[in-house]
């Protein structure tokens, strides 16, 4: 076990100095450790002292603990107990984005997770609406030419000025949340907007202004990509006249 852990503790030096030249200069030190509370000790603390005594410096700014997965009765799982859920298998019947957004969705930082298939569940439904307001926004625009930003964003409607202020309030406000490590207000937030503002509302306001719509797709796209990365990714592959070559190395909204 020691031999584990003395060897885990070179991993943020010893894997970036193997890599790519030039890669240890410029991404060490990193900015967040992110692990589990139970092995602080055993890990996290041996990664400081064997960055500092190799290298001189801490090997990270933060770290982020999250909590431990329970079942629905905040149990711990335990094949005894005979409570374990097998991720692999759930993210065969909803889906890994459905799996990954649950579980962020309604947990604080360090609180343990109850996991429920409810919660699966409601997100599932929020991938499929995801899909089919992407789908019913690109077969819309299918013969018209994406513009500019900066042509977008000239306002038509009152709906369209309403919907990009509120883009604009929601992006700012999901930066905010995901830099201070608030991660399942970033997701909420990143849902309403989706679900409430842009599809409740302004999709039904806007069909002929359509324009806005792809626009505001796209930048929604960004805001759910750290929560939901393989359908954003699928949407944003879809749609005209990208910039990128993935949603990966997009910009992140302004």
């Amino acid at each position: 076990m020691f031999d584990t852990w003395f060897s885990s503790g070179q991993w943020p030096f010893v894997t970036l100095q193997n890599a790519n030249k030039g890669d240890f200069e410029y991404f060490y030190p990193t900015s967040v450790m992110e692990t589990g509370s139970d092995i602080l000790f055993f890990w996290v603390v041996r990664m400081v002292m064997l960055g500092i005594y190799v290298t001189g410096r801490v090997p990270f700014k933060n770290v982020y603990l999250n909590g431990m997965v329970r079942d629905k009765d905040r149990q711990k799982m335990s094949k005894s107990k005979g409570n374990v859920v097998d991720p692999l298998g759930v993210v065969d019947q909803y889906g890994a984005d459905a799996l990954r957004m649950a579980l962020v969705f309604a947990n604080s930082p360090g609180q343990d997770i109850a996991f429920a298939e409810d919660k699966i569940i409601a997100q599932r439904r929020f991938t499929n609406k995801i899909w089919n307001a992407s789908r019913f926004v690109l077969q819309q625009t299918n013969d018209l030419k994406q513009k500019s930003d900066k042509e977008v964003i000239i306002t038509k409607t009152k709906a369209d000025e309403v919907i990009l202020n509120l883009l604009k309030e929601a992006s700012a406000e999901i930066t905010k949340d995901i830099e201070n490590f608030q991660f399942h207000e970033a997701a909420q937030k990143a849902y309403h907007f989706f679900w409430h503002s842009f599809c409740d509302i302004y999709i039904e306001a806007s069909k002929k202004q359509i324009d806005p719509p792809m626009y505001v797709l796209r930048e929604s796209m960004k805001l759910l990509h750290p929560f939901m990365p393989f359908i954003t990714e699928q949407v944003y592959q879809m749609l005209p006249n990208k910039e990128k070559d993935s949603l990966m190395v997009e910009n992140w909204p302004k």
